[in-house]
């Protein structure tokens, strides 16, 4: 694998650590970015208030919605494994600018994640600790120590962050697995059936499943975080793709059994109290097991490890960013172990400082809320612009490997598909807070448009250092062998 050659003149140092993580550590950094049990916490009421009873199916459409996207991601990675992500995708299929455009557009998204995280999981600890000791700490203080421990965890390399997303994601999703154990043990509410999966039984029709399945999909954000390991990875152009897959199929097959698990607990006669409810793995977690405090602490398990691993893949696209001279030259150096310090730095002050002065104004919650839709609005487009990116990138450059079903049928459904949380989130507009999210994309892509066009005009040189070199097989598994350190999986 060949990363992006730097710009004449930069720090030695411009290189990510190769061989740092295996499969197991990108797919547990690919499952701890969608947060399963904040997902299944705060998404299920919106999605059941469309889907009701047939909320699983909703779901599983979801998955297959996110699968299709994962081929897309998948095809580019097995030729372009970069930290770029999308930005070096994308350069390769529509040229440097539209590469740096997607670049821009997904800095946007991924710099959410940490003020998105960090305001929420302040907020919880402090209500969890008044809850049990009646001890009142304020929320931003926790949320300052929160943001030092995951810098120090981040700044110790990929293998350290991805074991500590893995040992809180175990935790999550042991603890979730025991509850939806026990309610289907069971019979749940008033036995088992296989009606949340028949459309007739719930009755909701083509635009309650389109409701569930948007939100179904934003269960998933997060995913495609695995592609940015590309550097780091062995054998990236196996790694990546196998994590994906694997991070989706293995999530997704357990959000479709949390589904089918909340919706029997609750009861087919009952699905009006899901809709109402606010926690309902919390009420859950009271009726079948007599306690909530623990779904409480596998929430907070679920935002720490999301945190992580989401602020890691922040990080990467702002070294690739730098590194590529789009953004300061010095965000894309790392220090002698290949450690982007200087991107991760900036990343951690610069969410805290979002989540202290916005928390500030808005509340905690309301960062939470506007952090989260500026980041699903931006993923659903990536996705999209990635689809089409993959199209042209195979039928130009690989023409002898062009596949239509591959690179072209599926793509183009998959990108059908994205239309509806992308409509779903802006039809009808959000209310403030939230409506401050589509004006600030709108504002941003506009932006960033006229920021690559000025890069064109003035050093137009400086674009040509975001395309990345294709992958070449026998170079890769040499560099893996040669520069590999123990991984995750090892």
């Amino acid at each position: 694998m060949n990363a992006p050659k730097p710009p004449q003149g930069s720090a030695q140092h411009s290189s990510l650590r190769t061989g740092s993580i295996g499969v197991v550590g990108a797919v547990a950094m690919c499952m701890a970015f969608m947060g399963p049990a904040t997902s299944i916490a705060f998404n299920t009421q919106p999605a059941a208030g469309g889907a009701g009873l047939n909320l699983p199916l909703s779901m599983l459409m979801a998955l297959v919605a996110c699968l299709l996207v994962a081929n897309t991601i998948s095809q580019f990675a097995r030729k372009v494994p970069s930290a770029g992500f999308a930005l070096s995708f994308n350069a390769r299929a529509f040229g440097p600018k539209g590469g740096t455009f997607t670049g821009l557009l997904l800095l946007l998204g991924y710099v959410m994640v940490a003020p998105m995280l960090l305001s929420a999981i302040g907020y919880f600890t402090s209500d969890f600790i008044v809850t049990l000791t009646k001890v009142d700490i304020p929320w931003w203080v926790l949320s300052v120590l929160y943001a030092a421990v995951i810098w120090f965890i981040n700044s110790r390399g990929i293998a350290e962050s991805a074991r500590a997303a893995l040992i809180f994601l175990v935790i999550e999703v042991g603890v979730l697995l025991g509850l939806f154990g026990t309610i289907l043990g069971h019979g749940g509410d008033s036995g088992l059936s296989a009606a949340p999966f028949m459309p007739s039984a719930g009755g909701v029709g083509v635009s309650g499943l389109s409701v569930g399945m948007l939100w179904g999909i934003l269960y998933f954000i997060g995913f495609e975080s695995a592609a940015t390991l590309g550097e780091e990875a062995r054998q990236p152009s196996k790694t990546i793709p196998r994590a994906l897959f694997t991070g989706v199929i293995v999530i997704g097959l357990f959000y479709v059994l949390a589904c089918y698990a909340i919706v029997t607990g609750f009861g087919a006669e009952h699905i009006g109290k899901l809709q109402a409810d606010a926690t309902p793995l919390v009420t859950l977690s009271t009726r079948y097991w007599g306690i909530s405090w623990i779904i409480s602490l596998t929430i907070l398990a679920s935002q720490f490890a999301n945190v992580v691993a989401g602020s890691n893949a922040a990080v990467r696209i702002m070294f690739s960013l730098g590194r590529a001279r789009i953004l300061p030259s010095g965000l894309g150096r790392t220090d002698r172990k290949g450690i982007p310090q200087a991107a991760l730095w900036i990343y951690m002050a610069f969410s805290l400082a979002v989540t202290l002065i916005v928390g500030a104004i808005i509340g905690p919650l309301g960062v939470y809320g506007l952090a989260g839709t500026v980041l699903g609005i931006v993923m659903v487009i990536v996705y999209i612009l990635m689809n089409f990116g993959v199209t042209r990138f195979y039928r130009r450059d690989h023409r002898a490997e062009f596949s239509w079903l591959k690179h072209a049928i599926i793509p183009s459904v998959g990108s059908l598909i994205m239309l509806v949380p992308l409509y779903g989130q802006l039809v009808p507009l959000p209310p403030m807070p939230n409506l401050i999210a589509p004006c600030l994309i709108g504002a941003w892509i506009v932006g960033s448009l006229i920021y690559v066009a000025s890069i064109n005009r003035r050093s137009p040189e400086r674009l040509a250092h975001v395309m990345p070199q294709e992958a070449s097989p026998g170079a890769e598994a040499a560099r893996s062998d040669e520069d590999r350190v123990p991984a995750l999986d090892e």
